[in-house]
């Protein structure tokens, strides 16, 4: 079985009544189409045991919470404000935030962190700081992990995990792309490392990622896709710009995953599924 500890279906991209997304299967992907349902109940089949879904935004979390109640409890709800979103998020609605967390049956606080890729003035750096530091406590509060988003910012994200280590109940480091010993340090705060389709990548650090992973304990990592984003190299089939605009990443697309990082830790891959479902059942205090 796999969990995928991190998508977005809740987003509009899944609420078209068809879309094309991406399955993978005899070592191939493919492209499929159907809607959200569809996609979900192929999952299923498929063994793609659950889902956990953070936030992309505060001003999404209501439809988080609309979408919930049908899928429950295949898709469990981690809630957050993304770095990206903080600038426009007023500083107020970290009260609505704080009922969001104490009303809903939540598994995480995220997502969360800072993003530095755009320019400092563009960014909003203190303002990210700010929304984090909130949110580390807020999680400690209701004894959560965190789902951690950090871009081009691993220096000023552990220095102030590192400041409030006492008060951390461990989490993810999502979307990881670094070296070895950037991993070590957020394993050495209790993170587990979120491996995704980057690792398929050639550009995009999926080189340095594949080293990371070769070195890093197979109790350290977790599956993720952030569907519908990060997509894997993709057969020519779908490689006109106008046909990956419109394509989804889907859960369906972690044996590939699963299987690369089986080859690169010389295991089996069916031990490295087993490993990866009971780390995320870990991580997030989940039974099976």
């Amino acid at each position: 079985m796999i969990i995928d500890s991190h998508v977005h279906y809740s987003l509009r991209s899944y609420d078209a009544e068809a879309f094309p997304y991406l399955d993978y299967a005899n070592g191939t992907l493919t492209l499929a189409h159907g809607d959200r349902a569809a996609l979900l109940q192929s999952m299923k089949a498929r063994g793609i045991a659950l889902c956990i879904e953070p936030s992309t935004g505060f001003d999404r979390i209501e439809a988080q919470l609309a979408l919930a109640p049908e899928y429950y409890p295949y898709i469990r709800l981690a809630l957050g404000v993304h770095p990206k979103r903080c600038a426009a998020t007023p500083w107020s609605s970290r009260k609505q935030l704080r009922r969001y967390v104490l009303e809903n049956d939540v598994v995480a606080i995220g997502e969360t962190g800072l993003d530095y890729h755009l320019p400092p003035a563009q960014c909003h750096r203190f303002r990210q700081k700010m929304w984090f530091c909130y949110q580390l406590r807020l999680a400690h509060e209701r004894k959560l992990p965190l789902i951690l988003h950090v871009r081009e910012a691993d220096d000023d994200a552990l220095r102030i995990l590192t400041r409030y280590r006492r008060l951390l109940h461990g989490g993810v480091a999502h979307c990881f792309g670094g070296n070895t010993r950037c991993a070590q340090a957020y394993i050495n705060l209790g993170f587990a490392i979120g491996i995704g389709a980057r690792l398929l990548q050639e550009s995009n650090g999926g080189e340095l990622l594949r080293q990371t992973v070769r070195e890093l304990p197979l109790h350290a990592m977790l599956a993720e896709t952030d569907a519908p984003y990060v997509l894997p190299p993709l057969p020519a089939l779908f490689c006109s710009a106008s046909k990956r605009k419109k394509l989804r990443n889907s859960s369906l697309i972690l044996p590939a995953v699963i299987e690369r990082i089986a080859l690169l830790k010389g295991e089996s891959t069916a031990a490295v599924e087993q490993a990866l479902y009971e780390n995320t059942l870990r991580v997030f205090h989940l039974h099976a």
